[in-house]
């Protein structure tokens, strides 16, 4: 036997001498092997000593003892023992086992036969050493077995966690070890599974978002709680769990009753395996309270009840909802139709509830846009109101001042110390107040109406929170106030309504859509003969009205196609028979399905109109027929100078006709020029604008369309309404070219000598009066006047008659117009007489002049046949 078995075996306890039969069930254990081959035998136990017992007890106990040394009974025991039983030698070889053994390491009882423990149980040391290791565990018997847990390994080479107690005994001299081992796989990951969860639970519950903590029920105290639940109630864990649930919760309930003392049955419903949820009113370390929603479960325990509470901060919902709320109160006084200022107190009351501590004032801004006036303000003392009541806006009158003045929000977070506020900080810090803010109020298109100012006790900014709930109060006000002026604009729109709709001179009418008559004013009751509307909606539908079927039935198609009717001229039956013709506008009013509802339009009597139409296009006619008798011509235009009529003398001078000219220009159809070809002013076109009577120059003349160049005369006058407005010209003219032709010819004949074509002695009178008028009014012109008398002009017309004597007269004007100046004047004054004024010619040059005509006249031969 080595050494260290040795050392093992002689550190065993000896047995007492009443358990000296359980030496002797070692004995049989042992007896299963045999000593000199070491092979794996049958059960054949050894014949050990048996003490003689004279007793009872001890008669039993010898019977004991020799049912334990039958094999059999030995065999079946060990075989129905749960755990693997191993004997192995000192070298650590197997030397037996049970069937458990078998079934563990799923080797067949051949593969078991001296197999090493090394197989069974890896390990890094000598099988001796390990053993005795194992061995020496035991509390210094063979008997108190000490558990370890080993990694085992079956056949298969699957490594699975077992129970090991080792003992060392010496059988026969020889060193054994009996192996005791049970396979705790399952116990193993059972207990590790329970350890996962455990740490899971424990994640769980330190990074749960929500606030947990396990009370005791029976000792009222918590006795775990996680980081959330510290943090929640501003205590540290130790603290936390020295507390219980009426230390941290609010003596009052929301529901008004005391935290404590009444039964409301959460704990009961969780130990009885329920989960209760609840609110709850908390209490931080602060003092602040908290509502919270509270869960409770049941955890698991043998010795104690422990109730797992799961806490939420509900603060923020409890918030929104109490927002919600006041948004929903706000909204049914505006669909109510309340006063604005008790709904701007309401939002200014809900504002207060809200954020406790704070004022608010709803500020309404003035018509013409200078200055805020209070609209509600319940939490304000009266002198504040008063000081804040018409305001004017500036940046020195209060933040809601300032805030509509520069149309954006307004913080100051010092009344006493800001600019803002000097005029109005006593009577805010007298209240209590020590910030504000302003927030305008404005209209869904962006209008300023006013702006919604809340007053915090304290000096400090606005929290976030509180802004957002500022804006969303500030859209309800602007909600509010802009409803109400729409209100008010809408019932002063349907007052001007109502007022038309009754005073209006045109018939006004609504419709269903088969024709009943709905509604009509008193101008369409009148209209249609009537004395009240009762009457004419007992009169039946349109259709009874209309005089012609062909008419109603047009109307109803353009209304069907068009849904609406512009114009159309109808005529109606009166009550009394009488007809009247109406011009109708009309649209038919569908709903947002596209569904009809009704039609509804206007009629405007036009029956005098028509008449004085009629009448006017009669008249129309007669002078259209007496334009075209007339023998002048004749053009008539609007107030623009556009072309309306001609008749047929303007067209056959002008060469236009009336469809082609009518609607141009005045100037693009009729030209006119001066005897130098200078175009002169167009007349109608002076009239017009001159607002008079226009007549043409003498020698005027007109360009017709052909070319042809006519001599006109005529005279444009404006054409004059009722008013003495001016709406047109007409201009009349005629061709005077014949008339001028023949005045020019007579003219002639009366200033000129027929037979010499000289100026006769009338003409030449008037000239020299003209003459000596310019020497009376310039004394430096000199003019000269010469006498002409033919000498025996009387012989040769007694001797050759009369036609030599007009022959000669002719020849002798000639000699002497060839020997005048252009600018001298010679007239035959009578007979053989003649006249010579010599413009511009002094005496002796006047003197050489009679010369050299004398001088020519007596060399001049005359010769006659």
């Amino acid at each position: 036997m080595s050494q260290p078995l040795d050392t093992l075996a002689s550190a065993g306890r000896v047995p007492d001498p009443e358990d000296r039969y359980l030496d002797g069930a070692l004995e049989t254990v042992g007896g299963y092997y045999d000593k000199a081959t070491g092979r794996f035998t049958p059960m054949a136990a050894p014949s050990p000593a048996v003490p003689d017992m004279q007793s009872t007890s001890g008669r039993h106990r010898l019977q004991d003892l020799a049912l334990l040394r039958d094999p059999a009974t030995v065999e079946a025991i060990l075989d129905n023992v749960k755990d693997a039983i191993l004997t192995l030698d000192e070298r650590g070889r197997v030397l037996g086992c049970n069937l458990a053994a078998l079934r563990v390491f799923g080797y067949a009882p051949e593969e078991m036969e001296r197999l090493s423990i090394e197989a069974l149980l890896p390990y890094k040391t000598r099988p001796q050493a390990y053993l005795e290791r194992l061995s020496r565990r035991a509390d210094d018997t063979v008997f108190d077995l000490a558990c370890h847990e080993v990694e085992a390994r079956r056949r298969s080479g699957e490594q699975f966690k077992a129970e090991l107690a080792v003992s060392r005994l010496a059988l026969q001299g020889r060193a054994l070890f009996v192996v005791c081992l049970r396979d705790i796989t399952e116990r193993y990951r059972a207990a590790q599974a329970l350890k996962e969860s455990e740490a899971r639970y424990r994640a769980l519950v330190e990074h749960a978002t929500e606030v947990i903590l396990v009370l005791d029920v029976d000792r009222g105290r918590f006795v775990d709680a996680n980081d959330h639940a510290a943090a929640f109630f501003g205590l540290s864990r130790e603290q936390l769990l020295a507390l219980g649930p009426e230390q941290i919760s609010a003596p009052l309930q929301a529901d008004g009753l005391p935290s404590f003392g009444v039964e409301r049955g959460y704990v009961s419903q969780a130990l009885n395996g329920g989960s209760p949820a609840f609110e709850w009113l908390h209490c931080d370390a602060a003092g602040r309270t908290l509502p919270c929603e509270v869960r409770f479960t049941r955890l698991p325990s043998t010795r104690r009840r422990l109730i797992r509470a799961s806490i939420i901060d509900i603060s923020a919902r409890k918030r929104d909802e109490m927002l919600a709320c006041a948004e929903r109160q706000v909204l049914e006084l505006i669909a109510a139709n309340v006063p604005l200022e008790r709904t701007l107190a309401a939002i200014c009351r809900g504002l207060e509830h809200l954020a406790p501590g704070v004022r608010c004032a709803a500020m309404l801004l003035s018509e013409c846009h200078r200055r805020l006036r209070v609209g509600a303000a319940p939490g304000l003392s009266g002198a504040l109101r008063t000081v804040l009541d018409q305001a004017e806006l500036g940046l020195r009158a209060g933040s809601g001042a300032a805030a509509a003045s520069m149309n954006r929000q307004v913080i100051v977070q010092d009344l006493e110390t800001d600019m803002t506020w000097r005029e109005f900080a006593p009577q805010a810090v007298s209240a209590g107040l020590r910030a504000c803010c302003a927030t305008p109020v404005r209209s869904a298109g962006q209008r300023l109406l006013g702006t919604l100012d809340v007053f915090f006790p304290e000096a400090r900014a606005p929290r976030t929170g509180e802004l957002d709930t500022l804006a969303r109060f500030s859209q309800l006000a602007g909600i509010a106030i802009e409803r109400r002026r729409d209100e008010t604009a809408l019932r002063e729109s349907e007052a001007r309504w109502r007022g038309l709709f009754e005073h209006v001179a045109d018939g006004v009418y609504q419709t269903s859509p088969t024709g009943d008559i709905v509604a009509a004013n008193p101008a369409l009751v009148a209209m249609l003969g009537y004395d009240s509307e009762a009457e004419l909606r007992a009169a039946g539908p349109t259709a009874n009205f209309h005089v012609s079927a062909a008419e109603r039935e047009s109307a109803s198609r353009l209304m069907a196609r068009d849904g609406v009717l512009r114009n159309h001229e109808a005529r109606l039956r009166r009550r009394d028979g009488s007809e009247i013709v109406v011009l109708e506008a009309g649209r038919a009013v569908h709903d947002a399905e596209g569904r009809l509802l009704h039609y509804e339009g206007t009629l405007t009597d036009i029956t005098e109109r028509k008449h004085a139409e009629q009448a006017l296009f009669e008249e129309k006619e007669r002078l259209l027929v007496t334009l075209r008798s007339i023998g002048d011509a004749v053009i008539t235009t609007d107030a623009a100078g556009r072309v309306d009529e001609l008749n047929p003398a303007a067209e056959e001078l002008l060469g236009w006709e009336a469809r082609a000219a009518r609607g141009r220009p005045v100037e693009e159809v009729l030209t006119i020029v001066d005897a130098e070809r200078r175009v002169l002013e167009n007349p109608v076109s002076c009239c017009l604008n001159e607002g008079r009577k226009v007549s043409l120059p003498d020698g005027a003349v007109l360009i017709g369309r052909n070319g042809m160049d006519l001599n006109v005369r005529d005279s444009a006058a404006p054409i004059r309404d009722r008013q003495g407005h001016v709406i047109g010209a007409v201009m009349v003219f005629h061709d005077v070219s014949q008339e001028q032709r023949l005045q020019r010819e007579l003219s002639y004949q009366a200033s000129h000598d027929p037979l010499t074509g000289l100026i006769n002695r009338v003409e030449f009178e008037s000239r020299l009066s003209h003459a000596l008028a310019e020497v009376r009014r310039d004394p430096e012109r000199a003019h000269s006047l010469l006498y002409l008398d033919l000498d025996q002009f009387k012989v040769v017309n007694d001797t050759a008659g009369h036609a030599a004597g007009d022959q000669l007269l002719r020849q002798v004007t000639e000699v002497l117009l060839a020997r005048v100046r252009g600018s001298d004047v010679l007239a035959r004054i009578g007979g053989d007489e003649f006249a010579l004024l010599l413009q511009d010619c002094a005496g002796s040059k006047a003197l050489q002049v009679a010369d050299d005509l004398r001088e020519a006249v007596r060399e001049h031969r005359f010769t006659w046949k």
